[in-house]
């Protein structure tokens, strides 16, 4: 079957010729995908879109009948907003709903999208990132497990405000295949809070003519939340009561029978279970692609940190808040 996807990813910036392109990785000369902006002399990008060195000369020349202001990359939104706790789905785990304008709720439907939250009078290092659930009207929802101190800290009884920072866009690597693939058939495996990112995912490709099977597996949540929603965009749902036990299992023997094959298989969990369902698919002697949620570190979203780096199998280091790469290509360590 021609699903019309590659069976290969070509790592690229998520970011490319978007409104926040070129960024301030073009200033330093770090830039992840423009070569000649990486420090390089040769122009080797094989970009067929807009040229990101001349856009970032464009601006640079306009430094002497420009402000600074007019010339910069726009930033990111940041927007404070009331939130509600909509539903409790365990004592440290929470599905949170909150309204923005419409502008910013637009950019947040693309899939993969993120933003980084805190409360307003916490100092910006108290941010975290969070993907985005479900977008409805202007309503957007996350889930919250509330791990450490950033994540506790916003959910302090009694205060309702939120900072909202977006849109941020790498939240899927291999968003490639998500996007392109068409009428084929789809495994989405998600466990604990990853099942948040598997409606989003769901919705996609079942929009784009898939047939999408969701294994679902409770994980460090504890339960599984998002069964019905799924059912409800027409996802066949199949729900074990560990990914480990059982569920690994299932997805070898579907792997290893042609009529339940599919062409492309999601992940959206823990590293630890992208690499047990890498594992399977070896197992079963099976190679297809597989796109996975990006676990990465983060603390800015604009690759200058360095929190988010991740060595690939070729010892080279990512910006994994920016870089679209294949999973399967980052190093496990």
């Amino acid at each position: 079957m021609n699903t019309g996807i590659p069976p290969t990813l070509t790592m690229r910036c998520i970011d490319i010729n978007s409104p926040y392109c070129p960024c301030i990785l073009a200033e330093t000369n770090d830039c992840i995908f423009c070569s000649h902006l990486s420090g390089q002399q040769t122009c080797d990008c094989n970009w067929t879109g807009i040229c990101i060195y001349n856009e970032w000369h464009w601006r640079k020349d306009a430094r002497d009948w420009q402000s600074r202001d007019d010339r910069d990359v726009p930033p990111r939104s940041e927007i404070e907003t009331d939130f509600v706790v909509e539903k409790a789905i365990t004592e440290n785990t929470c599905v949170l709903a909150f309204r923005l304008p419409a502008d910013l709720v637009q950019e947040l439907k693309k899939t993969g999208a993120f933003v980084f939250v805190r409360r307003p009078l916490d100092r910006e290092n108290c941010q975290f990132p969070v993907g985005i659930m479900q977008v409805d009207g202007d309503t957007v929802r996350v889930a919250i497990e509330r791990t450490g101190p950033k994540s506790g800290r916003l959910l302090i009884a009694g205060d309702r405000r939120i900072l909202v920072r977006g849109p941020y866009y790498n939240g899927i690597l291999g968003q490639p295949w998500i996007d392109n693939i068409r009428c084929g058939r789809i495994m989405i495996v998600a466990g604990g809070i990853g099942q948040a990112q598997a409606l989003p995912l769901a919705a996609t490709l079942v929009g784009n003519g898939n047939a999408v099977t969701a294994l679902l597996a409770p994980g460090r949540a504890g339960t599984v939340f998002v069964e019905q929603e799924l059912a409800a965009l027409g996802a066949e749902v199949i729900v074990v009561t560990s990914l480990r036990r059982e569920g690994l299992d299932l997805v070898k023997s579907r792997m290893t029978a042609s009529e339940t094959r599919p062409e492309l298989l999601v992940s959206a969990g823990p590293d630890e279970q992208h690499y047990a369902l890498i594992a399977a698919m070896q197992a079963a002697g099976v190679n297809i692609p597989m796109a996975a949620t990006n676990n990465a570190t983060m603390c800015c979203g604009e690759g200058i940190c360095g929190s988010c780096g991740r060595k690939t199998r070729g010892h080279k280091m990512i910006r994994a808040c920016k870089a679209q790469a294949d999973f399967a290509q980052i190093a496990d360590s």
